[in-house]
């Protein structure tokens, strides 16, 4: 194995453990440079997507908006987008679809500097389930994950209820209250990515209208 010898201006062998190929001190340097060239560009294309999206966000708030006020005027519709969807559905027990026919409006929104951050709110009118208006569970990072406790009327938290024989099915509400595993969190994935973006699609699939994935 040889290396390039500065002061010779040749190739020189390499002894133990030198054997590797060593760069020259000025093409270390142009690496360098070159390196840091990279890294500026890198951060100015950074610092124009957050201000282009900033700016999409801007403009996309009067729509949406706009389609909560139209939403608000069809009953239930959210509870019927959720039971619409083929995953959430699985996860919403008649008492949650109840408690869920309540619900007036959905929220998402994405916040901090690079957009790590998601908070996800749920609006209820008055309903003898609880007593929020609103419901949130926010995500930072998808490392770690906070959410609004549900202050159940009394008799009314399922956690509280006896039950007897084969264990009772899963609560959509539990999963305000789980954190295991923020990064890897299906629902939360599932609202933000397929409802929220078009909701519309999930509420006609009770109409005949096609699925999105038979598009």
């Amino acid at each position: 194995m040889t290396a390039w010898s500065e002061k010779k201006g040749t190739w020189r062998p390499l002894e133990g453990s030198q054997r590797a190929w060593r760069a020259p001190e000025r093409l270390q340097g142009a690496w360098r440079a070159v390196q840091l060239e990279l890294e500026a560009v890198e951060e100015e294309a950074a610092r124009a997507f957050r201000r282009l999206r900033a700016r999409f966000c801007l403009r996309r708030r009067p729509h949406l908006q706009r389609r909560n006020r139209l939403i608000q005027h069809i009953p239930g519709f959210w509870v019927t987008a959720f039971l619409n969807h083929p995953q959430l559905s699985a996860m919403i027990s008649d008492r949650d679809e109840d408690a869920l026919s309540y619900m007036t409006s959905l929220q998402v929104e994405e916040f901090g500097q690079s957009r790590h951050g998601c908070r996800i709110r749920f609006f209820f009118s008055v309903n003898p389930y609880f007593q929020n208006d609103v419901v949130a569970k926010e995500f930072v990072r998808h490392l770690v994950s906070h959410s609004t406790p549900i202050r159940w009327w009394q008799g009314q938290d399922p956690r509280s209820r006896p039950h007897k024989g084969p264990p009772a099915p899963r609560s959509f509400f539990a999963w305000f209250g789980d954190h295991s595993f923020p990064a890897g969190d299906r629902v939360a994935e599932i609202i933000k990515e397929e409802l929220w973006p078009n909701p519309l699609q999930f509420y006609l699939l009770g109409e005949g209208a096609e699925g999105p994935l038979d598009r």
